[in-house]
């Protein structure tokens, strides 16, 4: 067993925060919030660095990394602005890894090296107004074939920085009669900017400048070609990425947590209260020895999924937990960071209320902390709640 990161990776961990440290100051990400604009200015910068492609071959514009480089750029971002993290995660696990794992030669040849070089943005349409976790039962968006190209109708809601994607990977039904509940879905990628694609900004509590928003699919013509892989088996093509979102997920979770605990610690050593700090105060030690606890074992059980996924084992069951754990240990450090400062907590010009409301998007998403539990469950054998 080995726990330490190799030379290369802790140089990318440092490397990271120092860049976070210099271009995403607090007034910066500040800002991003209160205007609900992503700090984009750097992401070229960020492709120069070879972040951009971090997961990819050299022969695409990569650096060739694998998912636990991904991690630690999603856990370092996520410190600063997770909403900027979450648009390096729906690119390179949503558009990335979806095309790498199951696209043509010529889609890959055509996209993954604009990705690496920055010049363009994924997200991934999946959910639907019908349902979240429910998929397979509520998916109704039709792609139907004309001659050489899609139609494509239907709805989709909750999709993250559909506002600045260029393309999406849109999930929806080929076949109105597939043999088993699972088949019948198909991946299609889907221009933006497509004649009959409509995006309708949705307003959220946390995460603000990483905008969700609706998508109208009206009568969307799209060639055949930008078919992903096999026909009427989207939804096996899609639960590889769906494991390396839930890990990603896992580290913003794991970034906002360390950040919350750090302005913890900083402000228990400060504030003074009866003629002491009230860093010495039993119950302020007590808040903060749990914090730290509740924060590294999240990561360990979210490092070793990545690892998993990284050597091409299952890891289904590891990643749900990575994501189950951690979001909780975010929220659960937010919450006791605002009860140490207190007063200054609620304050808005204070950063503890934006890591409370930005942690709690991971409690409910990609899949609710609910639903992990449940397909935890059933991978005992405990049946199907579902």
């Amino acid at each position: 067993m080995d726990f330490d990161f190799s030379e290369e990776q802790l140089m990318l961990q440092d490397s990271v925060r120092r860049f976070c440290e210099k271009e995403l100051p607090k007034d910066v990400v500040r800002k991003s919030d209160e205007n609900e604009e992503l700090p984009l200015s750097i992401w070229p910068k960020m492709a120069e660095l070879g972040w951009l492609g971090i997961a990819l071959p050299e022969e695409y514009g990569g650096t060739g990394g694998s998912i636990i480089e991904q991690l630690i750029i999603m856990e370092e971002l996520s410190r600063k602005s997770p909403a900027l993290a979450i648009c390096f995660m729906t690119t390179n696990s949503f558009g990335a890894r979806t095309i790498f794992n199951n696209g043509s030669e010529s889609q890959k040849k055509a996209f993954l090296p604009k990705i690496s070089r920055g010049e363009v943005k994924f997200c991934l349409a999946l959910t639907e107004p019908g349902g979240g976790t429910d998929v397979l039962g509520a998916l109704k968006t039709k792609a139907e074939t004309q001659g050489s190209e899609f139609v494509i109708n239907g709805q989709k809601t909750f999709i993250s920085d559909a506002s600045v994607a260029d393309y999406m990977i849109l999930v929806a039904r080929t076949d109105e009669n597939p043999a088993k509940k699972s088949k019948g879905f198909s991946l299609i990628l889907v221009d933006m900017n497509r004649d009959g694609v409509e995006i309708q900004k949705l307003n959220k509590l946390g995460i603000r400048p990483s905008v969700v928003s609706e998508i109208f699919l009206t009568d969307v013509h799209v060639p055949l070609d930008n078919l992903i892989g096999t026909r009427q088996e989207g939804w096996r093509h899609l639960l590889d990425t769906l494991n390396n979102e839930r890990i990603l997920v896992a580290g913003y979770a794991l970034g906002i947590g360390r950040s919350a605990f750090d302005d913890a610690v900083s402000y228990a050593k400060e504030r003074d209260a009866f003629g002491r700090p009230i860093s010495q105060f039993q119950a302020i030690q007590h808040y903060l020895s749990d914090m730290y606890v509740r924060l590294e074992l999240a990561r360990l059980i979210t490092y070793k999924a990545a690892w998993l996924q990284s050597l091409a084992k299952p890891c289904g069951v590891e990643s749900t937990m990575a994501k189950l754990v951690a979001s909780e240990a975010g929220l659960e450090i937010a919450t006791n960071g605002m009860r140490i400062l207190a007063g200054y907590g609620y304050m808005l010009e204070y950063d503890m209320q934006r890591y409370y409301r930005d942690a709690m998007q991971a409690v409910v998403t990609p899949i609710t902390n609910e639903m992990s539990k449940n397909y935890i469950g059933q991978s005992l054998g405990l049946g199907r709640s579902y």
